[in-house]
This record gives structure tokens, sequence and C-alpha cells, in this order.
């Protein structure tokens, strides 16, 4: 037993002493600018290797699958590009559920760039929904509709379909669904992204849901498809300010 001590006894003393504790005592930083500056250090394998996989990626990219009649940018209250997402996925959602879906939510941080006026091209679909986010129905109680648009109020608009209301004072006032006022004991239904479902972007309320559908459909499907389906019937893609939200004194 004695000998088996002395053994742990050395071995401990051997671990202790090979262990160190590392200090930082200096560092050094520098900044590198991802641009077209690192062309010049660029390898030249790499760069004959990637080369036909960009080129017939720039391919798909870069085709065209139709018009906008304007140039449709996002802002507050309300905004061209914010109006058109709200509706097209209304729109897609009523296709899904085959029966009518009441409001349609869009986030404006959702809506990473403009799409300009003229050609629509498959980069700018990409561009304006980078993300792999879903089309998803949720059905909301009114009193947490009217919550929601309390939130929409207080940060100046959002992007909305099927639903309107004035701003006074930071809330919302005068809402209504499809022309009728809002009834706080009627439910709802909401089509949006699986995103904003989880209650991001403060859309806290939208996690009250008594009832959520996942669709499965890729928003950036959602908006190609319609950008395609309006130029085969030869229409180019449009929307207006329709004064679905209004600020009031």
């Amino acid at each position: 037993m004695k000998k088996y001590f002395f053994y742990i006894l050395v071995l401990s003393t051997l671990l202790s002493c090979s262990s160190k504790k590392w200090v930082l005592t200096d560092y050094k930083t520098s900044k590198i600018s991802i641009d077209s500056s690192l062309n010049s250090i660029a390898d030249k394998n790499m760069t004959a290797f990637i080369a036909p996989i960009k080129q017939s990626l720039d391919k798909e990219m870069n085709q065209v699958i139709g018009q906008s009649a304007e140039e449709m940018t996002v802002g507050k209250p309300e905004s061209l590009l914010s109006n058109w997402n709200a509706d097209v996925y209304r729109e897609a959602a009523t296709d899904f559920l085959k029966s009518p879906v009441d409001i349609g939510i869009v986030n404006l941080g959702g809506l990473r760039t403009s799409l300009p006026k003229g050609n629509i091209t498959v980069r700018n679909i990409f561009e304006q929904m980078p993300f792999e986010n879903e089309l998803v129905l949720l059905w909301l109680k009114g009193s947490d509709v009217k919550e929601l648009m309390d939130i929409f109020a207080l940060e100046g608009g959002q992007g909305i379909s099927g639903i309107r209301f004035e701003i006074k004072d930071k809330k919302a006032v005068n809402i209504s669904v499809n022309g009728q006022l809002l009834d706080e004991n009627k439910t709802y239904i909401i089509a949006t992204s699986d995103y904003l479902a989880g209650g991001n972007d403060r859309m806290i309320p939208l996690t009250k849901a008594v009832k959520r559908m996942d669709t499965g459909l890729k928003l950036r499907n959602i908006l190609m498809e319609k950008v395609i389906r309006e130029n085969r019937k030869g229409n180019k893609i449009q929307s207006e300010l329709d004064g679905r939200i209004k600020t009031i004194q």
C-alpha cells in the first residue's frame, strides 16, 4: 500500500510541475478590408477552381424573371416595398389555405435592400430576402392584434397587409381589418415569417397565437414566383402607398 501511495505522490508532483498558467502580455490587431484589393493576393489555383462555379452561379443569379413598374424602397410609416411584400405573403397564404387570410405582416428590418425599377433578377430577390425564412400562418385573438399594432405604432410603422390603422400619441387607433373595425374578441388569421412568429423583432404578441400552421414555403421563393407569374401575364410588379398606416395629430 505504501508503494502505491508513493507512486501516486510522485505522479501528482510531476503533473503539478508541468502545468503552466498562461497570461496574455500583449496583442496586436490589424484591419483587413474584404474587397477587390485582395484580388492581387488571391490564390491562383483556388481562383481557377472557383471560376466555373462562379460563372454558373452568376448566370443563374443574373437571370431576369420579371419587371418592376418603379423602384420599391423601404421606409416608415408605410413603403412600397413593405406593402408589396406583405401583400404577396398574404396572397400566398390564402392560396395555401384555400381560404381568405386576414392579415399579412413583415418586419422592415428583414427587407435588406430595395427592388429596382425595370428588370428584376433572381439576384435582386436574394439580396432583398437573403434569409431562409418560411411562411407561417397564425390564428391570433383581436386583443393580441391590437397589442401588436400598438407596438408597430410605437416604432413608427411596419409592413402590413389587410389591416389599417392610424398612429396617434404613439398608439394605434382606428384599427380596421379588411374594412371592418377590429374586433378584440374575434380570431384573425395572420400570414408572417417563422422568424416573427417566434416573437422576434419585438413581436411578442405573435407568440400568443391559439393555432399555428407551418407551410414549408420559403419567403424568397414566394416572392420570385410572384414576379414570374406577373411577367407571364405581361404585367410588371407594382405597389402603392394607400394609407394603410397614417400618422395623425
